[in-house]
């Protein structure tokens, strides 16, 4: 089973259609959506930073590029609306997509929104993002989510913004041993490996080609072993995302195995599917 464990709607992912189509090209089982640009169809074109940049975590310099676009679009605002398009989408896929929730602060009262949706959609994951919107993961707002998650038995997706935060993720992790939680593009991950800290319910985000070098993924499976390595490209944050990023794990110097359980095995038990 492969799994595309991080990805948008939007891109090739915008439409049913095209999310069958492209999934069944690369004989991809599922993908896990969560919003995007809505209405966009657009893929964009990546520079191949990892590339240039091999050893380093290059997510910090386009964090603060994400982020500095978001504070002037305010595009944060539309998430609500992006769940519920994700919501409606998975419906018409014939159960090839999954919906991973994205919560903000934007949001009024977001435990009660998530309970609310929890009933009504049945998400499988919850997503965080602190490059939309400044928060740390010592707030209230963070704990909450998080303690929301881990009593439910979900995986909590985030993408962090900084080292500082890597280093406080790390604090609340050793607390909260049962949290399921996937790290986005391994971000900080050499910080886990100076901290010597990784456990059963830890794992990392390989998304995306021009962003994670092969050398880190390599780090990172060395680190935490495969068996805590999910698959994901970031559709539409590059083009041919899912040929590039399947054909790098295949690739690789480790057993089919273990390329099987970072391809999907891994996502699949962590969603009981």
């Amino acid at each position: 089973m492969i799994i595309d464990g991080h990805a948008h709607a939007s891109g090739d992912f915008l439409k049913p259609e095209s999310i069958i189509d492209n999934l069944d090209i690369y004989e991809v089982d599922k993908v896990i959506l969560v919003p995007g640009e809505l209405g966009s169809a657009k893929n964009y074109s990546l520079p191949n930073l990892a590339k240039l940049f091999p050893s380093n975590n290059v997510v910090k310099a386009t964090n603060l590029l994400t982020k500095f676009v978001i504070g002037i679009t305010g595009t944060v605002k539309q998430i609500p609306k992006g769940n519920e398009h994700v919501y409606n989408l998975i419906k018409k896929t014939k159960g090839r997509a999954i919906q991973f929730i994205w919560i903000t602060q934007q949001i009024e009262n977001p435990i009660k929104y998530l309970n609310d949706k929890f009933d009504e959609w049945n998400f499988k994951g919850v997503k965080l993002h602190q490059c939309w919107e400044d928060y740390s993961i010592d707030s209230e707002f963070f704990s909450a989510i998080a303690e929301w998650t881990e009593k439910k038995n979900l995986p909590l997706f985030i993408h962090l913004y900084s080292d500082n935060q890597t280093k406080q993720l790390i604090e609340y992790k050793k607390a909260h041993p049962k949290l399921k939680l996937i790290v986005a593009h391994l971000f900080g991950l050499e910080i886990f490996i100076k901290h010597k800290f990784r456990d059963e319910n830890l794992y990392f985000d390989t998304s995306t080609i021009q962003l994670i070098s092969t050398k880190r993924l390599k780090n990172a499976i060395k680190f935490v072993g495969a068996s805590n390595i999910t698959f994901g490209t970031d559709t539409p944050y590059g083009k041919h995302n899912l040929k590039k990023n399947i054909d790098r794990i295949k690739s690789l110097d480790i057993s089919t195995k273990e390329k099987e359980m970072i391809l999907g095995e891994n996502m699949r038990k962590l969603l009981n599917i």
